[in-house]
């Protein structure tokens, strides 16, 4: 099984999962690690290092993280360049939900591909399409 990985500033990945879980269910090899304003570049290295070896799998890592050209994105990059994994940013609960559905059906090239499009596909204009539906 694919491992899922968050990586976000502050506790933002921890309740995505949390939630994540909430509705779809405990999720096995998924891990959410957080970003404080004191830690370094190292100390978050060697906890991503910690999680790669702890739940190392054949199918790969789905790094999931806040923003591109954040620490977490920056590390995570240095971290998989070599490893079978592909890291996603803007990260959102749909996308979570996403990754836990189908993680089991598909390799991790499709797994990273159909995530961002989920993500994408949720965020909308809710005004924008209640008007389109009313018109």
């Amino acid at each position: 099984m694919i491992t899922v990985i968050i990586v976000t500033h502050g506790n933002f990945g921890q309740e995505l999962l949390r939630t994540a879980q909430d509705i779809v269910g405990r999720q096995e090899a998924a891990v959410a690690l957080s970003v404080a304003p004191e830690m370094g570049i190292e100390n978050l290295s060697t906890a991503l290092d910690e999680v790669m070896r702890r739940l190392n799998t054949p199918e790969g890592y789905l790094v999931m993280v806040d923003m591109l050209g954040g620490t977490p994105c920056n590390t995570a990059m240095l971290k998989t360049k070599n490893l079978p994994a592909e890291v996603v940013t803007g990260v959102n609960l749909y996308m979570v939900i996403s990754a836990f559905t189908h993680r089991a059906e598909m390799d991790l090239k499709s797994l990273v591909s159909r995530v961002a499009e989920d993500g994408k596909r949720a965020i909308v204009l809710p005004r924008e399409l209640l008007l389109k539906r009313l018109c």
